[in-house]
């Protein structure tokens, strides 16, 4: 990994800049880097992520408008979704706020600008009907997915549920993240377990930090270590430099086994060691797999130290599938939902809404 490489990764991981030199990199190799990553996460994020790293060249690495415009949408997102969150409330539902929202507010000095995309929010599955009787009368309406041949298959949430506006975007969830997560962590644990955030407007409820990262960590290998996990890495590595000394790492093992995820946290943690996380922030030593797995984390760590300079074909998606991010259960348990799909395409509509005539 070149110089621009390692001091870009240590500002996107929360690592100290300077802990461990590294040679002077070229302005042309970090601007190269942060205009990838620009293009992969908001220009805002981006900016504020890169902001250590202003020393190095005599510009700003984001154009600043792009930059002002990207916070101001994320300024308006944020207000969105917390007034989202405080109807919940009020209604005497029980939402717990999961990924970015949560994450922003927990792991960031100035959450706004990691606040983007959707409100992810998990409700006791009897509370859903409820939700989709608040918010109808307001305008909101279930839609705005890409149809597949086999239709919409999770089984941990349904299709975004949009406000008028297109300000708000909610997903409700009745599972934390899609299977296999709640074989090792369900929605039950994450309700019981969740803690209130205060924020200015009043408490929020969200998961405890064991089951963040076990969150994070679900999303990263169901998207096969691609791009799109960019902003929960990031996440996992400033949750790691924050608390990781602190957390139950008998739990989050004995959570991830049962998840079938053990393979891909052992990949991830040695991925963000491999890309500058400090060892110490992982109180145990960081396993990269190995043989046909290994093969494929080491495609995923040139990817990740190159800031992701290319789009994954469908062969590099099912190698990382079969030797990385699945076990044979969970993919011969996924094709069976996608062939059943072909026959009867699931339109991710909740009953509820179904019912009501939504769909």
């Amino acid at each position: 990994m070149n110089s621009a490489a390692q001091l870009l990764w240590r500002a996107l991981l929360g690592a100290a800049i300077d802990d461990r030199p590294v040679p002077p990199p070229t302005a042309t190799d970090l601007r190269i880097l942060a205009d990838r990553l620009t293009r992969r996460c908001s220009a805002g994020w981006a900016a504020s992520l890169l902001a250590p790293l202003a020393p190095v060249v005599d510009a700003p690495l984001v154009d600043p408008a792009a930059a002002m415009s990207a916070r101001l949408l994320s300024k308006l997102t944020q207000a969105a979704q917390e007034a989202a969150l405080r109807r919940m409330i009020a209604a005497g539902l029980h939402p717990v706020a999961l990924k970015g929202f949560a994450n922003a507010h927990l792991l960031y000095d100035d959450p706004t600008l990691r606040i983007v995309g959707d409100l992810d929010v998990l409700l006791p599955r009897s509370e859903i009907g409820a939700a989709v009787d608040l918010f109808v009368p307001l305008g909101y309406r279930f839609g705005g997915t890409r149809q597949t041949r086999w239709g919409f298959i999770s089984d941990a949430s349904y299709v975004p549920f949009y406000s008028p506006d297109g300000v708000t975007n909610i997903d409700l969830h009745v599972e934390p993240d899609a299977w296999p997560l709640p074989r090792g962590l369900g929605a039950a644990d994450v309700l019981g377990d969740a803690r209130a955030l205060a924020l200015p407007g009043g408490p929020v409820r969200v998961p405890r930090d064991e089951h963040t990262l076990l969150i994070c960590l679900s999303n990263i290998a169901k998207d096969r270590f691609g791009w799109q996990t960019l902003s929960k890495a990031i996440d996992a590595a400033r949750l790691l430099t924050r608390r990781g000394a602190s957390l139950d790492w008998r739990e989050i093992e004995r959570r991830a086994t049962l998840a079938r995820l053990r393979r891909p946290l052992d990949a991830l943690l040695a991925l963000l060691v491999a890309l500058g996380l400090p060892p110490s922030a992982i109180p145990m030593t960081p396993r990269p797999p190995r043989g046909l797995a290994g093969r494929a984390w080491r495609q995923v760590l040139a990817d990740w130290q190159a800031v992701f300079p290319r789009e994954l074909s469908g062969t590099d998606l099912l190698w990382r599938d079969l030797a990385l991010a699945q076990t044979p259960a969970t993919a011969a348990r996924l094709n069976w939902w996608r062939l059943k799909g072909l026959l009867r395409p699931e339109s991710g509509l909740p009953a509820e809404a179904r019912d009501r005539g939504l769909g």
